[in-house]
């Protein structure tokens, strides 16, 4: 059957709201450790070091799950506290929300298009030549060009008309989002707010920043581990279609529903507290575990219908 967005709830919108607001405070606590406490909390040495990295990798999906939430207004039901908290979490990320708003919902309206099917072998391709820029994207590289993109859209229009690619449809949304001037405004402001969180936490790091670095280092490494794991290997015109997997339900809120990816896609407007009730009314089966979801994507690059 299929799923609608309209489908009730069993809690009412404060009781979501409330929820999120208690998750979103989770996971600004660890932003707030991994940027500037951890240094006078942690134990030092190795030990202190390696928990915090794994804290922060741990938690990247939460943290993602919030911001995401924020992309699709469903964070808050009042506009600019979603979109103030979604800012917020783009910027502990080192991610620009409207930058990662924007490729966001180009997914979702153009699901596997030219540059959102990463293992993609073109035709006559190599499987063994396209391994290294892969695997790159794979292990970091994906969320360290959404950073990089971050702060190129903060240039003057005319630059970031010769950046965006000439891909079209997408070059003439990109040109209409990123030359708005309130847009604009918001991507250079968070801008700054980036460079001081990190010239901030450089300073309470001081020698130390290795650790700090390396911390980021492993959220990058979640996020870009994450982005693509629902769709690896489906067919090229699968439109909306995406993987819907199994996690314990205790593990459900820290990935923030993203094992259900397929029902999402399908039913953009559900927030994510409703979408296992969504998942059960479908009727649909469970494609695997969210664990073999990830890890499938070390097969490497294929060749795609």
């Amino acid at each position: 059957m299929p799923i609608q967005d309209t489908a009730a709830p069993s809690r009412s919108g404060n009781a979501d709201d409330i929820t999120n607001a208690a998750v979103l405070a989770v996971a600004l606590a660890v932003a707030l450790l991994q940027f500037f406490l951890a240094p006078l909390l942690l134990p030092a040495g190795m030990a202190g070091a390696l928990a915090l990295i794994l804290l922060c990798a741990v938690t990247t999906p939460l943290h993602w799950g919030l911001m995401h939430e924020s992309i699709h207004g469903k964070l808050f039901r009042e506009p600019a506290l979603n979109r103030r908290a979604g800012r917020m979490l783009g910027d502990f990320l080192c991610l620009s929300w409207d930058v990662m708003r924007f490729g966001h919902l180009l997914h979702h309206s153009n699901n596997r298009h030219e540059f959102d099917r990463p293992e993609s072998v073109e035709p006559g391709g190599s499987r063994l030549g396209a391994a290294g820029p892969y695997f790159l994207k794979l292990l970091g590289g994906h969320a360290l060009i959404s950073a990089l993109s971050s702060i190129a859209l903060a240039l003057p229009s005319r630059v970031v008309t010769n950046l965006v690619p000439r891909t079209e449809p997408m070059r003439q949304a990109a040109l209409r989002a990123f030359t708005n001037k309130e847009r604009q405004s918001r991507i250079r402001a968070d801008l700054c707010v980036r460079i001081m969180l990190l010239a901030l936490a450089g300073f309470c790091w001081r020698a130390h920043w290795p650790v700090f670095a390396i911390s980021i280092a492993a959220r990058f490494a979640m996020l870009s581990l994450l982005d693509n794991a629902p769709h690896y290997g489906t067919a090229l015109d699968s439109g909306t279609y995406a993987r819907n997997t199994r996690l314990p339900g205790w593990a459900h809120w820290l990935v923030m529903g993203h094992n259900f990816h397929g029902i999402h896609h399908g039913a953009t407007g559900l927030r994510w507290q409703d979408l296992r009730g969504a998942f059960v009314r479908s009727g649909k089966n469970y494609e695997g575990g969210w664990a073999a979801m990830v890890v499938r994507q070390f097969r490497g690059p294929v060749y795609l219908d």
